[in-house]
């Protein structure tokens, strides 16, 4: 009678901690069950920007090589940039500011001449305060920003990893 007891305690047990098992726990030793993540919303699909590759300009010592780089590099991202839509005032409030001004971003170059994502933005030197702006339309500036800037591809390099500051600016036409 006593072991009789003792396995019927220990099957309730048993089945009790199976049904209570934490999600996603795995004894030691066992491969967690594969996560079923929902699939992401479909929505419009943006082209992937594709940069040509441009030299490291401010690794030049000859100032002619230096400048032509620069404005390689900056024609390339004045051509590529646009003030995004969702920035614009929706129309149930076309009172709504439009933000322009300066973003400061900061973009990591891998050795491979490829930029480490995403950039990010350090500063933003707006035309009035940001809290005139929708948070909406400053993020999507931000958004531009970092499309832009992290698409960039750069000529390989001895270097580990080099940084930039980029001033991106935003006016509005």
């Amino acid at each position: 009678m006593k072991i009789y007891s003792w396995v019927l305690l220990s099957a309730l047990l048993l089945t009790a901690g199976a049904v209570h098992a934490q999600a996603g726990y795995a004894a030691p030793g066992f491969p967690l069950p594969p996560l079923r993540r929902p699939a992401p919303p479909a929505g419009p699909v943006v082209p992937r920007l594709a940069s040509p590759v441009l030299p490291r300009f401010w690794h030049e010592s000859d100032p002619v090589r230096q400048a032509s780089g620069r404005d390689e590099f900056f024609n390339f991202v004045s051509a590529q940039a646009k003030y995004p839509a969702a920035a614009r005032p929706a129309p149930d409030h076309p009172a709504d500011l439009l933000p322009t001004g300066r973003l400061l971003v900061s973009v990591r170059v891998r050795a491979n001449g490829s930029v480490r994502q995403p950039p990010r933005v350090v500063r933003r030197e707006l035309a009035r305060p940001e809290a005139d702006y929708p948070p909406a339309a400053v993020r999507a500036l931000d958004a531009e920003a970092i499309r832009v800037l992290g698409a960039l591809r750069f000529v390989r390099s001895p270097a580990a990893q080099d940084s930039l500051l980029v001033p991106m600016r935003f006016i509005t036409e």
